[in-house]
């Protein structure tokens, strides 16, 4: 009995330790997190400026140093819809988009990757909590397109003006 005691604190406290283990991720979030971002062969002040021109929200928060833009939050009804939509999916929900900035090098050329994270709210009614519910991510593939297109117009100005100097 007195060394049971114990053995039966050692038991408990190893198995206490192994349900703490950080489990690995399902590869659906995998896929969720990688179809979010975008890697773009560009500097990173060129990126970053690229992104506030194709965001069209109010920016809440920024900061250039730790790479991080933030929208304020947009009703559902004044906000994006894909174009086979003539109304959003749930009328008292509002979203934010957060960009978040990482500066690296791919094959030793200079390279930025954004992640573009839509965090949708769905409210029911005013007692219960709101409803956290997927990005369809569209809306993240539009704002994709439009930071490659500003950077494919300023790399071509900057070549113009580049020739018309010569």
């Amino acid at each position: 009995m007195r060394f049971l005691l114990p053995v039966l604190f050692f038991q408990v406290v190893i198995s206490g330790c192994s349900l703490l283990e950080k489990q690995p991720e399902s590869i659906d979030k995998i896929i969720q997190k990688s179809s979010n971002q975008k890697i773009f062969f560009a500097n990173y002040d060129l990126v970053w400026k690229a992104a506030h021109t194709a965001i069209k929200y109010t920016i809440a928060s920024e900061n250039q140093d730790f790479g991080v833009i933030e929208t304020d939050y947009v009703k559902s009804v004044d906000g994006w819809l894909p174009p086979d939509k003539t109304k959003p999916d749930y009328k008292s929900a509002r979203y934010k988009l957060i960009f978040t900035f990482a500066k690296g090098k791919t094959d030793s050329r200079e390279s930025t990757r954004i992640t573009i994270e839509k965090k949708i709210e769905v409210f029911r009614d005013f007692i219960s909590e709101t409803q956290i519910i997927p990005s369809d991510g569209l809306e993240e593939m539009s704002l994709f397109y439009r930071i490659e297109r500003e950077l494919v117009i300023a790399q071509a100005l900057k070549r113009a003006a580049s020739e018309g100097s010569n």
